[in-house]
Order: structure tokens, then C-alpha cells, then sequence
């Protein structure tokens, strides 16, 4: 049994998704499973996700019809089988040492983290 399971709902991700899990794969901590919820994508991500499964055992990956971000998490939740459960967006990134830290913090029941805003050039706007 992992001690940590990812679970990352995907939606017509493709631009972000390589990063995302890249990330996650980049971890300094390797005890994780990683499983990505296709939920009905018309772009690639779901050969994004394909390939990841095919590249490392730890990847698990369910291909559904569209339902929602909502469901998917419930999904994801229902196949995890980690002790300890995660939640990342696919077109969110994380730290190399995001489990490190968390696992530094047994005592805890749950823990919220920060983030950091990144903006495009074009999101920038001014008045």
C-alpha cells in the first residue's frame, strides 16, 4: 500500500498536464500512487494520461465520460489506495518535496497548503 495517493482530475488539460505530472513524478519522497481521473477529454490528455500509465507503475489512470471535477475527486478517492490522500488540479504543479513536507507532520489530521499565483502576460492587466 502506497502511504500517498495522488488523485488528479483531468479535463482538456493537455497544455498544463505534462508539467503537472512531472511534478508529481519529481517527488523526493517516491511511496505515492498517482491516479488520473480522465473525465470525458476531447484534447490529449487522455494519451497524456495513457502515457504516464505505460512510463511508471505508480500511475493508474480511469478514462470516463464527463461528469464534473466533483465527481471525479469521489472517484479518484474510491480507487486510492493510500493511506494518505492528495488532490492536485491538472493544471496546478507542486513542489518536489511537497510529501516530504507533509510527511514531517504526522500528527496533523489534515494540512492545507499555500500557493503561488502565475500569470501569462496577457492575464496581466492594468488600469
Amino acid at each position: 500500500m502506497p502511504l500517498v495517493s495522488f488523485v488528479v482530475p483531468v479535463y482538456n488539460s493537455e497544455r498544463h498536464l505534462v508539467k503537472c505530472l512531472n511534478s508529481i513524478l519529481n517527488q523526493s519522497i517516491g511511496d505515492f500512487e498517482v491516479i488520473l481521473i480522465d473525465d470525458g477529454s476531447t484534447d490529449a490528455s487522455a494519451a497524456i494520461c495513457d502515457k504516464y500509465v505505460q512510463m511508471d507503475k505508480r500511475f493508474k489512470v480511469l478514462h470516463k465520460i464527463n461528469q464534473g471535477v466533483s465527481a471525479a475527486r469521489n472517484d479518484g478517492i474510491a480507487l486510492a489506495e493510500g493511506e494518505w490522500i492528495t488532490f492536485v488540479d491538472s493544471d496546478d504543479w507542486v513542489q518536489e518535496d511537497m510529501l516530504e513536507v507533509l510527511i514531517n507532520n504526522p500528527d496533523k489530521d489534515y494540512i492545507l497548503t499555500s500557493y503561488n499565483k502565475f500569470y501569462t502576460p496577457s492575464e496581466i492587466y492594468s488600469e
